[in-house]
């Protein structure tokens, strides 16, 4: 689940998507230098180095055992409590174009991840809290929480079945193009969420079949002058059941094609605006993994995406979708990632059917010593709203270190810098996010 208590970098997936005018080549600026950056790291070790890393394991993901925190046994399952605490200074708090108020946040991340340590299947339970205090603006407090399961039963050696459930309470970012300018206090809505997938394989074929289940659960809000928004008429259940084939060779390439049928049901005939977004769609891909060389991999995805709403107002929105993300080890100390992503989520603008979100993303961590890793991240967002002609451009730039100091203490810091244009009127923003934090864990 993506993070709901600041703006992310690049904007969350999913309904709740979050996201001053840039100029046109900001985005061809910010891409080269991210491009820039990594052939640059490429020099800092001998090129014969590479051949220690895989692309399974990158400066990001791999262990530190003499900073990892160890967990606590509890005979099969391992118990792995946290706890951070960060100072944030936020420029732009309620992501307003020409009126921008700042505040300092305090953030209490509490978590709890309890994990088998078996042999043969898996299970793992989660819970965790984002607890935010505003110095200035106490109206903007708020309290997530998580709660969840995850696990997997191995059938026989070529067979398996995974699958989860989760019950979390969110926050709608500000920064979010579904936020209701006015509003007096954060969007506040509940989700429910539930999956499973069964894997079989055929020698070297392979079937998955999958189905996904997702509720949100809205409260109404108050306006500041008193007025009430009618965010229950958001409610709605989120279903998708997919089948995906294809070959393997393990450790080299994968092909696949996947076929997925959603549907869309709102609680409420119509949204807050009188629409009906009730509906039903479908998405063909054609996909690959590829392992080049033992220190890049590859993966490509292409197809085609289709929502029709019952609403003849809003009509049927298809076009082309897809994606590609790139990890490359230039060297042990040094990944270089780049993404793109391009797929329709829903909106509660007035007239909009949705909106395809495009978005591409250059990251570099660096492993400056071993226990201090430095993070560079460069983004885009394209947000084309359907029917209406509005289009959103969201720039982003974040920088930050990760500071191990032993097996339970870490010092994070951050820097954020977000930037939305549109043809649309009052829509932009620009926010600055710097933070300081610790994290306690074992």
């Amino acid at each position: 689940m993506p993070s709901h208590h600041r703006r992310p970098l690049t904007p969350a997936t999913g309904f709740p998507l979050s996201g001053t005018p840039a100029g046109a080549g900001l985005k061809h600026r910010l891409l080269a230098t991210g491009a820039g950056l990594a052939l640059a790291a490429g020099l800092v070790l001998p090129a014969g180095a590479q051949t220690d890393t895989s692309p399974d394991e990158t400066v990001a993901t791999r262990q530190h055992p003499e900073y990892d925190p160890t967990g606590i046994r509890m005979g099969g399952f391992i118990l792995y409590p946290s706890v951070t605490l960060d100072e944030v200074f936020d420029s732009n708090i309620y992501a307003t174009q020409g009126h921008d108020t700042s505040d300092l946040i305090t953030v209490l991340q509490p978590k709890l991840e309890l994990k088998s340590n078996w042999n043969v299947h898996q299970l793992n339970l989660h819970a965790s809290g984002d607890i935010d205090w505003y110095a200035q603006h106490s109206r903007e407090n708020y309290a997530n929480y998580d709660i969840g399961a995850d696990g997997r039963l191995e059938v026989y050696h070529d067979a398996w079945i995974a699958g989860g459930t989760d019950y979390s309470l969110w926050h709608l970012p500000r920064t979010s193009p579904n936020n209701i300018v006015g509003q007096a206090d954060p969007t506040e809505y509940n989700q429910a969420s539930a999956n499973v997938v069964g894997h079989k394989e055929f020698g070297n074929l392979f079937v998955e079949l999958g189905d996904s289940y997702n509720r949100y659960d809205f409260a109404n809000a108050k306006t500041f002058d008193g007025r009430t928004i009618m965010w229950e008429r958001q409610n709605h259940d989120e279903n998708e059941v997919s089948v995906r084939t294809g070959y393997t060779i393990q450790g080299l390439y994968e092909l696949y094609v996947k076929g997925a049928y959603n549907t869309r049901n709102y609680d409420s005939a119509s949204d807050m605006s009188g629409f009906n977004r009730n509906s039903n769609g479908y998405t063909v891909l054609v996909g690959g993994k590829y392992n080049l060389t033992g220190i890049t991999s590859v993966d490509l995805l292409a197809g085609y995406r289709s929502q029709d709403y019952d609403d003849p107002r809003l009509g049927t929105f298809s076009a082309p979708t897809g994606g590609a993300k790139i990890t490359w080890n230039v060297t042990p100390l040094t990944t270089v990632t780049g993404e793109i992503t391009r797929d329709i989520d829903e909106t509660i603008v007035v007239g909009a059917a949705g909106y395809f979100a495009t978005k591409e993303t250059v990251a570099a961590d660096h492993e400056l010593l071993r226990n201090l890793i430095l993070h560079l991240q460069l983004s885009h967002e394209s947000d084309d709203f359907q029917n209406i002609g509005r289009t959103d451009d969201v720039y982003g730039i974040g920088l930050g270190g990760k500071y191990m100091l032993n097996q339970m203490t870490a010092i994070n810091v951050r820097y954020n810098y977000q930037v939305r244009s549109s043809n649309g009127t009052g829509i932009g923003y620009a926010d600055h996010n710097i933070l300081v934090g610790l994290t306690f864990h074992m």
